[in-house]
């Protein structure tokens, strides 16, 4: 039965728009038939590095994304924290000043870089960094595996500076980070 749902929800999700997507999220929160969960509301929690994977779970994230435009945008699902994980040979820490990185030149946010704007070079820098970011999928039964993050092809118009659309082990999510702003 819950496959079913989500097999439903998921052709649902995939004939609307994004911006009806954030619109239906927003008026959930507001009509108080979702849980509404502000990451870093007071702008404190420095660095910090999540992937809220897409699910029916009644839980809603916002962020503030897209440098110094400021955007919110919302996420239904579940949150699953990735600032501790290692990657690459050295066995190093997840660095989300890479990922901003990508959306500056020097010291200025080049917030209009978002979606299919951003240039080539950069989009390929953003892949690179992004396939570097091990997901852990686990069970009780100890059959954990590990796969590396993909940028999700499908929605790269989505993308902009803390809000990264990737696939999972556990399927589609955004990788989500503190915005420069």
């Amino acid at each position: 039965m819950n496959g079913d749902i989500e097999s439903l929800r998921a052709r649902w999700l995939s004939t609307r728009s994004f911006a009806d997507e954030q619109t239906y999220l927003a008026a959930r929160v507001r009509l108080n038939q979702a849980r509404y969960v502000f990451l870093d509301a007071d702008g404190t929690l420095e660095p910090w590095l999540v992937v809220v994977i897409q699910h029916l779970t009644a839980v809603v994230y916002g962020t503030q994304c897209a440098g110094v435009r400021t955007e919110v945008r919302f996420i239904e699902g579940y949150l699953v924290p990735l600032g501790g994980s290692k990657c690459g040979a050295e066995d190093e820490k997840i660095d989300p000043s890479a990922l901003i990185e990508v959306f500056h030149e020097g010291d200025a946010c080049m917030w209009s870089w978002e979606g299919n704007a951003l240039p080539k070079e950069r989009m390929r820098r953003l892949e690179s960094l992004v396939e570097q970011i091990p997901y852990w999928r686990c069970t009780l039964s100890g059959q954990d595996t590990k796969r590396n993050l993909r940028l999700d092809a499908n929605r790269t118009d989505q993308i902009t500076e803390a809000w990264i659309p990737v696939e999972t082990a556990d399927g589609p999510g955004v990788l989500l980070y503190k915005n420069c702003d």
